[in-house]
């Protein structure tokens, strides 16, 4: 039996229909982000400072271990090494070290947790000092903004910029910004993907 023309004609009609895309939500995102586990990267990281008239570079080493343990080793310019344990940062260059606990800095504790609550995945836990808002990017691309919420942290950041990509149910962080409210400006850009879609990191939400 052959369809009329009519029929015909719907039928090609959905045929170049776009198919309805994927949303992404928070609670998937925070998943494909555990799933991830342990990771470390090489990353590049670039700050824009407002007493200085060049951005400063650096780059180094990365690594993640969950729960809470973050190491930053910086091996250019000169090297020095940052650990996040738990409530504890600790700098080291040289022969120098110094031991700052987080309960002696309420916005610099906010801050600490929300890096970690990206790379561990336990978002949902950041709403209650940022409004979250998530935006999907072109491929397996995402977007995630936080705002601050309390105005301890309002006085400090204006907004954290998160990037980073969808595969195989694991999701990878590519690029982190930090904007603070004086107008400096902290891009980290991670693994061998981080320096896609440079002009990115100046788009407001």
């Amino acid at each position: 039996m052959t369809l009329s023309f009519s029929r015909r004609f719907a039928a090609l009609i959905l045929l170049t229909l776009p198919l309805p895309t994927y949303a992404l939500n928070i609670e998937e995102l925070a998943t494909a982000l555990a799933e991830r586990g342990a990771d470390s990267t090489d990353y590049q990281q670039t700050r824009y400072l407002g007493i200085l008239d060049e951005p400063l570079e650096s780059s180094g080493r990365l690594s993640f271990e969950p729960p809470d343990r973050l190491v930053q080793e910086q091996r250019h310019p000169e090297a020095r090494t940052l650990i996040l344990d738990g409530d504890q940062l600790t700098f080291e260059a040289e022969d120098r070290r110094r031991v700052v606990q987080l309960d002696d800095s309420p916005e610099g504790a906010a801050l600490a947790d929300s890096l970690r609550g990206i790379l561990n995945g336990r978002i949902e836990a950041l709403r209650e000092d940022y409004e979250l808002v998530l935006s999907e990017r072109p491929g397996n691309g995402w977007r995630l903004h936080l705002l601050p919420r309390r105005q301890v942290l309002a006085e400090r950041i204006r907004r954290i910029e998160v990037v980073g990509q969808i595969n195989a149910g694991l999701a990878a962080v590519e690029r982190l910004t930090l904007e603070f409210a004086n107008g400096d400006r902290s891009v980290m850009r991670l693994g061998p993907h981080g320096n896609a879609d440079p002009d990115d990191e100046r788009r407001s939400p």
